[in-house]
């Protein structure tokens, strides 16, 4: 092969590789929507939280401290148990720096914006 043959070869590779990203490019712009139609329409998640108006016993698998962010086990004798991020659910308690350790008994009282448990100790269990 001459080196114009060479050069023809390396332009169709290059030629190809070009019409394989673009069509990549446009398939991907064309899915892209209905995939993420698809998400929101079968979130996992839509069956896990829990409604606004339980109130659910807890027990901290991590702790909390003042404004950290620990984990809380909901004890709940209708489902299986799940674990869920939890914070303080009292100011005053987050200020002060509170420490509840592994294993505190809980009431989880409810969630905020981003899915966290807001929890207060439960004093008798």
């Amino acid at each position: 092969m001459n080196q114009s043959g060479w050069i023809q070869v390396i332009i169709w590779l290059l030629i190809l590789i070009s019409i394989l990203i673009v069509g990549y490019l446009l398939l991907s712009l064309l899915f892209f929507p209905l995939m993420y139609l698809f998400n929101r329409l079968t979130d996992k998640n839509q069956s896990n939280p829990l409604s606004k108006e339980e109130l659910l016993i807890g027990e901290l698998t991590e702790k909390i401290t003042g404004f950290s962010t620990g984990e809380v086990m909901a004890i709940d004798g209708m489902s299986a148990r799940s674990l869920y991020p939890a914070q303080l659910y009292r100011e005053t308690e987050q200020e002060s720096g509170l420490l509840l350790p592994k294993g505190t008994k809980v009431l989880i009282v409810g969630f905020n914006d981003q899915g966290i448990a807001l929890v207060v100790e439960k004093k008798s269990i």
